[in-house]
């Protein structure tokens, strides 16, 4: 049984019982391909120290016909890497599609057809002294069982593994660029997760310009981050197309206080924006219920609703991730949106339902205008 001859032969690996070359081709690689089901009485199977373009291959299997249909080349115990030119320069010589490097130790998989590098190529690496001898069992049939090889199995599986490393290889590429270009520009979800864990954590929760600040601050050199840090002055008020916003003063970046606000004519008072959005949309709703598929689509995101009847609706994306609450029977407002979102859905609201913002509604969200 291929499990328990693995299990004898990692004892041996351990007690340094392979001395050379020779010794694990004729006691490690021809017991597993006899369990794998190649005869290597049959030259037809197994042909040993193949001709190759005037060199010769350690062994050569054929899975049908007489063209070979896989290369192993076998070194002794420690030098799995050292013959990585030379098998390639066989297996391109005769249009090998699959190549197997081992020292007894590792099983190297190689597709010579590939693109890239020695490495690039490797599909796969086994290290047979450090995985559990069931797992070396499934591993070795899936590329080196005869039947596999003889229909072109194993061969299908070695590419597909070879496309899914590539991939892997050229996602993880273009991770840094990715990262670049998520923290110069931040999705308003990822600031406010990471608004929200701050707050968690200290009691205290930073504005979305601050949190971009920081995220930009990744990547930038640090004289450049004090100088988006460095305030600038204001005078006055702001005045918007219907809104007056009063600016907020530095000292107040990170206070932690509550955020005042008035709604018809009643001064309030809340902890946080998300807070203040929904008390704000809960009582406009409760004033105008008629007007809220109205209002949906007045105040629907560029990818995503913002108010909507499942938090499916708001984040198609990632609904797991949606925080919403709901603000009239049925509906329900997505919370995973920066400030200047938000302030842009009181607007909406407003105008479409015919409430006063500046006297019905009055309220500045910090950096709204970020």
């Amino acid at each position: 049984m291929l499990e328990e001859l693995i299990g004898r032969i990692q004892e041996r690996l351990v007690s340094v019982a392979y001395p050379n070359e020779a010794a694990i081709s004729f006691a490690v690689v021809m017991p597993i391909l006899r369990a794998l089901g190649w005869d290597d009485s049959d030259p037809e199977q197994v042909m040993p120290e193949y001709a190759s373009g005037g060199r010769r291959v350690d062994f050569a299997l054929c899975g049908s016909g007489k063209r070979p249909s896989l290369f192993i080349e076998v070194k002794g115990v420690g030098r799995a890497l050292e013959g990585d030119r030379q098998l390639f320069e066989y297996a391109f010589h005769e249009g090998i599609p699959l190549c197997l490097l081992t020292d007894g130790r590792e099983w190297s998989f190689f597709l010579p057809g590939g693109q890239g590098s020695y490495d690039d190529r490797r599909v796969y690496r086994l290290k047979l002294n450090e995985r559990p001898p069931a797992e070396c069992t499934r591993i070795l049939m899936r590329y080196l069982e005869r039947s596999r090889v003889k229909s072109g199995d194993a061969f299908e599986d070695a590419m597909r593994d070879y496309r899914d490393i590539a991939s892997r290889r050229e996602a993880a590429r273009n991770l840094p660029k990715a990262w670049a270009q998520l923290v110069d520009q931040p999705e308003d979800l990822l600031v406010e997760l990471l608004s929200e864990q701050t707050e968690t954590i200290s009691g205290f929760r930073p504005t979305s310009a601050e949190v971009t600040i920081f995220l930009r601050s990744l990547m930038l050199p640090q004289q450049t981050i004090l100088e988006q840090r460095t305030p600038k002055p204001q005078h006055g008020l702001t005045k918007g197309n219907d809104i007056q916003v009063a600016p907020r003063a530095p000292t107040e970046m990170f206070s932690g206080r509550a955020l005042e606000y008035t709604l018809f004519g009643t001064s309030r008072a809340a902890p946080n924006a998300s807070t203040a959005l929904i008390e704000i949309l809960t009582a406009i709703a409760k004033r105008h219920p008629e007007k809220m598929a109205d209002i949906a689509q007045a105040v629907r995101g560029k990818s995503r609703n913002h108010i909507a009847r499942t938090p499916a609706e708001i984040y198609p994306a990632r609904p797991d991730l949606a925080r919403a609450a709901e603000i009239a029977p049925g509906w329900l407002v997505g919370l995973n949106i920066a400030n200047r979102e938000k302030m842009r859905i009181i607007r909406e609201m407003c105008r479409v339902t015919g409430v006063k913002f500046g006297s019905d509604v009055m309220i500045d969200l910090p950096n709204a205008n970020a």
